[in-house]
């Protein structure tokens, strides 16, 4: 049995057109995390890491000003999973991360909620067990 998982990054273009000369200063170690990523994921050299960096980030960026957007890195086992996910019903990384964080948030609300009314009902019986006694009422 063979299975293709979603890797979830997406090739940037290949540089078919005539493109521009950018100069980058970057610290000695950033260089050289930068070098370790050569030969992954496609990239033979550092212009193609720096290029999957900047069409990564670019593609990252929410539609929508004011949005934020979160990286999540994923195991073997979870990226696996998303793969077969995406091949059985299409749902994407993506899709699946919105979907747990709206549950998440979910049952957060629903466990703050309970918790306040847990709460609000031991006040009241701590209220209703509570004697008045006339010697402090006026």
């Amino acid at each position: 049995m063979c299975c293709v998982a979603y890797e979830g990054l997406q090739e940037p273009p290949t540089m078919t057109a005539p493109s521009n000369l950018v100069s980058l200063r970057i610290t000695e170690e950033d260089l050289m995390m930068l070098d370790a990523r050569v030969g992954l994921e496609g990239a033979r050299n550092r212009s193609d890491v720096i290029r999957q960096a900047i069409h990564q980030f670019l593609n990252g960026q929410p539609l929508v000003q004011g949005m934020d957007s979160v990286r999540i890195p994923l195991g073997h086992g979870d990226k696996r999973s998303l793969g077969l996910l995406y091949e059985l019903q299409g749902t994407t990384p993506e899709i699946a991360a919105q979907e747990g964080l709206s549950l998440y948030i979910a049952n957060a609300v629903k466990a703050n909620a309970e918790q306040n009314k847990q709460l609000e009902e031991l006040l009241v019986s701590a209220k209703d067990s509570t004697m008045r006694h006339e010697e402090y009422h006026e």
